[in-house]
């Protein structure tokens, strides 16, 4: 994906594409763990707080993420209708909502 739409990217929005890559067990591909290093760099200064104390609190966030996201998969959303296999596709809001995830 990136060769795809990186030049696209760069040419006509003068910006870059970093697809992030999570596996449900927290692991990062390598764009992913760069993004996540600068992220918290920049928002430890914005905050004014410590490097490790930042990056720990988005650590902590992403992994709570993940673990509802999974969680709404095994168990499904619940609905007046009973459960939603997770074989059913998920509206992408409904995965955004149920995992709750804010930087700020």
């Amino acid at each position: 994906k990136k060769r795809a739409y990186e030049q696209r990217i760069r040419d006509i929005e003068h910006a870059s594409f970093t697809p992030i890559v999570l596996s449900t067990t927290g692991g990062m591909g390598q764009s992913a763990t760069t993004f996540y290093k600068r992220l918290a760099n920049r928002l430890a200064s914005k905050w004014n707080s410590s490097y490790s104390q930042t990056i720990g609190w988005l650590q902590c966030r992403l992994s709570f993420s993940l673990l509802r996201s999974s969680i709404l998969c095994i168990r499904g959303a619940r609905s007046s209708k009973g459960l939603v296999p997770c074989s059913v596709p998920l509206p992408v809001e409904l995965v955004h909502s149920e995992s709750r995830f804010t930087l700020a």
